[in-house]
């Protein structure tokens, strides 16, 4: 019985060295516009480097220039089920998609966040963003939330 707790024990101590590891990875400092101070990327990464969109920006437009990008950030729950659905017309291409979730408070899980993505301009002429937030299984009702943007592209 003594072998067994002291192995019990062991692991324990193994998993926590293996824990606290983990917890301690090196990470670069993060500029206004989330990129690394040297402003380099690793591999697959993108470099936002447009203006920021978000909700309150819904119904609007904004302008780019070709090959020009923004960053569209919207307010998420996906421990819901809840999740944004988004559509770019041909003229627009979605270069990344992410999700950060807030801080969760002690002893709560499936806290909101917010989703964003890197869309650039690929073709002139005026584009659209268009968004519905909603659970995938479920029907669209037309009471769910929406968002709209139109991209003037020059």
């Amino acid at each position: 019985m003594k072998n067994i707790l002291k192995i019990i024990t062991m692991l324990f101590v193994i998993a926590a060295v293996v824990f606290a590891a983990g917890c301690t990875e090196k990470s670069e400092p993060v500029t206004e516009n989330n990129t690394t101070e040297n402003n380099t990327t690793q591999a697959n990464e993108t470099v936002e480097t447009g203006q920021i969109v978000t909700e309150a920006d819904n119904g609007t437009s904004i302008s780019l220039k070709n090959g020009e990008n923004f960053t569209l950030q919207l307010r998420e729950n996906p421990s819901t089920g809840y999740s944004w659905q988004l559509n770019v017309s041909k003229g627009l291409t979605i270069l990344s998609d992410g999700y950060t979730q807030d801080e969760a408070p002690e002893g709560k899980v499936g806290v909101p966040g917010n989703r964003s993505w890197i869309i650039e301009a690929v073709d002139q002429g005026s584009q659209q963003v268009n968004g519905i937030y909603k659970q995938s299984w479920m029907n669209t009702t037309g009471t769910e939330e929406n968002f709209t943007l139109t991209v003037e592209v020059d």
